[in-house]
């Protein structure tokens, strides 16, 4: 008994700071979404019960933003995925050379998502940006990447996935190096083709790794703010107003606290169920021995 009380003390301090930084944070924010609490009335806003919930329900800003959540999760995290495994593929059947294409690799995420919006924010200028001029000199086309609805999302979507699929590829190439090699060449011995092999071998045994990437990549997109923040701003309209961003204007240029509280518990229950689902649906260990 003596011994467990002494492993209890040398827990206690972990316990405080997830309390900290974790608990306290969710409790306070959980209880405000409750109240009409705005910049002037944080601790004594009156209390609505679920008037904030039932309010952005109504918000066609909050469907809208809803919308292009999903729709950039998407498209980000399945080119980030797909991209990702078939780098991780070409980069495990190179004879040589493959400890320099992690190292490369790591770089991107090692560069601050909003060092990434100002970068890209110049690089997407439709009158001295490198990609408008690009395409303007070498094809003829005149592309303006930022003024069009889907575009400027699509450009945002490029962003995420310029800096994130080096994260999917270095967590792929890690299970392919960790796989048996025996069941791959049992089924190519066999007379399966290398892709046949690859998806009916590699991928059923991938599976939980694939499970895992993608959990943290849809919460990392469902989160994503720096960037659009810089590069647009949430235009053009409301085209790239993701919900994180519209947590921001409800907080920052409403002061509506009790309502961007509330829109945060729902981000936080939105990307459960998703990431749950994924998670039920993919995580299962598959042996060939």
């Amino acid at each position: 008994m003596a011994k467990r009380d002494n492993g209890w003390r040398f827990v206690i301090p972990a316990v405080v700071v997830l309390a900290a930084v974790v608990a306290f944070p969710f409790g306070f924010s959980l209880y405000i979404s409750f109240t009409e609490s705005t910049a002037y009335s944080i601790y004594n806003g009156r209390f609505l019960l679920f008037d904030n919930y039932l309010g952005l329900f109504k918000d066609i800003k909050f469907w809208d933003s809803l919308r292009v959540s999903s729709l950039y999760v998407a498209l980000a995290v399945g080119i980030e995925m797909v991209g990702g495994f078939f780098l991780a593929l070409l980069v495990d059947s190179l004879p040589k050379f493959k400890k320099l294409f992690m190292i490369l690799f790591i770089l991107p995420m090692m560069v601050a998502p909003l060092v990434y919006g100002i970068i890209f924010k110049l690089m997407y200028n439709s009158i001295y940006g490198f990609i408008p001029v690009f395409f303007r000199d070498v094809f003829d086309i005149e592309i303006t990447p930022l003024n069009k609805p889907f575009a400027a999302l699509f450009s945002m979507v490029v962003v995420d996935a310029f800096q994130w699929t080096s994260f999917v590829f270095l967590v792929f190439f890690s299970a392919l190096q960790a796989l048996p090699r025996e069941p791959l060449e049992a089924s190519l011995i066999d007379g399966a083709g290398y892709w046949k092999s690859v998806w009916y071998v590699t991928l059923p045994l991938l599976r939980p790794v694939t499970a895992v990437i993608l959990i943290f990549r849809i919460m990392d997109s469902f989160k994503v703010f720096d960037q659009i923040f810089v590069i647009t701003g949430g235009g053009p309209g409301a085209s790239t107003t993701t919900m994180s961003l519209y947590t921001y204007f409800l907080m920052f240029t409403r002061y509506n606290f009790g309502k961007a509280a509330a829109l945060t518990i729902i981000i936080l229950i939105t990307v459960t169920l998703i990431t749950r689902f994924a998670f039920n649906a993919l995580y299962k260990e598959v042996s060939y021995q």
